[in-house]
């Protein structure tokens, strides 16, 4: 690589973060394995993004999952390929994703599609003040990959008390979900009504769709939310906290679930 600053010029090595396709396919009982979606994303945790992805799409609940594997179309084992068996039917057709690293819904044909409603989450906790600004600090320190390739978003789930329970980088922001909300389907630990969401980016609608599927009631980012986020996390009873920096942050829905005495 070739590193430019000002009027210096010097070769050197970089670690740059890797990204490469991901298939994704489904069956049920008796069913053949079925092409669902194709995600760019950074290798790791391949099992739980996919898991992730078929319980915040609707496609798989809680115990639906039977196994997971790193098989192909022939059946044998093929990286960069991992087949969800479900222990129901499960139809797709129509449902074809193809999803980049930087859009979770590029597979919804429709708008409406894109903005199916979630049931509104649980009440939930309530988190002190001194906890939420916590929450960058503690996501950044448990960010290995980023730390060497300055190129992952990161998704963590965190306690009311700001304990972290999951973290995972990936470079798609919302595969990096997934793969947190992959692990707790797998125990059966969902809906995660009483945890907290803190991602490293901004808050896009498909982080609040994803957490709504997962029942989480709070989510927090050193960015901004999107327009359309705060829409969809107020119609789903969810809180959503944006430029959470410095001791500060802003507020958009569900306030009642912070305790600015704290």
């Amino acid at each position: 690589m070739c590193a430019v600053s000002g009027r210096d010029v010097a070769q050197r090595a970089d670690r740059l973060v890797t990204e490469e396709p991901l298939e994704l396919r489904i069956h049920g009982p008796g069913q053949a394995p079925a092409p669902l979606a194709v995600t760019m994303r950074t290798p790791g945790h391949d099992f739980d993004l996919a898991v992730g992805f078929c319980t915040t799409e609707g496609l798989a609940g809680p115990g639906a999952v039977a196994s997971v594997a790193c098989l192909g179309p022939d059946h044998r084992q093929q990286f960069n390929v991992v087949t969800v068996a479900l222990r129901h039917p499960v139809s797709v057709s129509g449902r074809r994703f193809a999803v980049n690293a930087s859009c979770g819904i590029c597979g919804a044909t429709t708008l409406d599609e894109a903005l199916h409603d979630t049931p509104p989450v649980a009440p939930g906790p309530v988190v002190a003040r001194s906890v939420l600004v916590s929450l960058p600090e503690r996501l950044r320190a448990h960010q290995p990959v980023f730390s060497t390739t300055g190129g992952l978003h990161a998704a963590g789930l965190f306690t009311a008390a700001g304990d972290l329970e999951v973290l995972r980088e990936d470079v798609g922001r919302h595969n990096a979900l997934d793969k947190v909300i992959g692990p707790l389907a797998l125990e059966g630990r969902l809906p995660a009504r009483d945890r907290v969401l803190a991602v490293s980016g901004r808050i896009s609608f498909e982080i609040i769709q994803k957490a709504a599927a997962a029942g989480i009631p709070m989510i927090c980012a050193v960015s901004a939310p999107s327009s359309l986020a705060v829409d969809a996390a107020r119609r789903a009873n969810q809180t959503v906290v944006g430029f959470l920096r410095d001791e500060r942050f802003n507020l958009y829905t569900g306030p009642e679930r912070v305790d600015l005495e704290r």
